[in-house]
């Protein structure tokens, strides 16, 4: 009787991987990717490490001059805004309430009937006597639409307001420019 021969015999059998294909991808893939990464637009944040100077500063720092720790509340009833922690505005109310006038006139406007003009104007007499500052504190009530908050934003930093170049090319902030840096806080 013939005995069939099994694979316990001493016969190693082994398969070689082909790895040609998968080679092949790979070269294909890299020059792909870089010609992708060309196209692909990064954010970036630009960052200037502190300046080192070789000389040491005996002299007494100027006087600082007092924040302005502008912060804007969005309500549903308006604007609460305030300076240097004194309120804007007289009572406990909104400092700016809401547009009076036609709901009809605001329907194209996402029935949103906030008073951007005038918190605009408040933050353009804020920015006339503190010409350095540049931030504002946003906190919003839970129930304010996003639309709301970004288009408080929009009025704060100023309707004309372009930083692309500013901020990328490192160059001079415009002066149509008011509270560019939001801080959005949460209450």
């Amino acid at each position: 009787m013939h005995k069939p021969k099994s694979k316990r015999d001493g016969s190693d059998d082994t398969v070689e991987a082909n790895l040609i294909p998968i080679m092949n991808i790979m070269f294909l893939m890299i020059p792909a990717l870089l010609l992708a990464m060309e196209f692909a637009s990064m954010a970036g944040i630009n960052v200037s490490p502190p300046r080192f100077t070789d000389r040491s500063t005996t002299s007494d720092p100027p006087p600082a001059e007092p924040e302005l720790n502008f912060q804007v509340t969005i309500l549903s009833d308006g604007f609460k805004t305030t300076a240097a922690g004194n309120p804007m505005g007289e009572g406990s109310g909104p400092s700016i309430p809401l547009r009076v006038g036609d709901p009809d006139r605001f329907a194209g406007e996402l029935a949103d009937s906030h008073d951007y003009a005038a918190l605009s104007a408040a933050a353009r007499e804020l920015k006339l006597s503190h010409p350095g500052e540049s931030r504002v504190t946003i906190t919003a009530e839970g129930d304010v639409p996003m639309q709301t908050l970004v288009r408080t934003i929009d009025a704060l930093r100023g309707e004309t307001c372009k930083l692309g170049k500013a901020q990328t090319a490192g160059e001079r902030v415009p002066d149509d420019c008011m509270f560019w840096q939001p801080i959005v806080s949460a209450t």
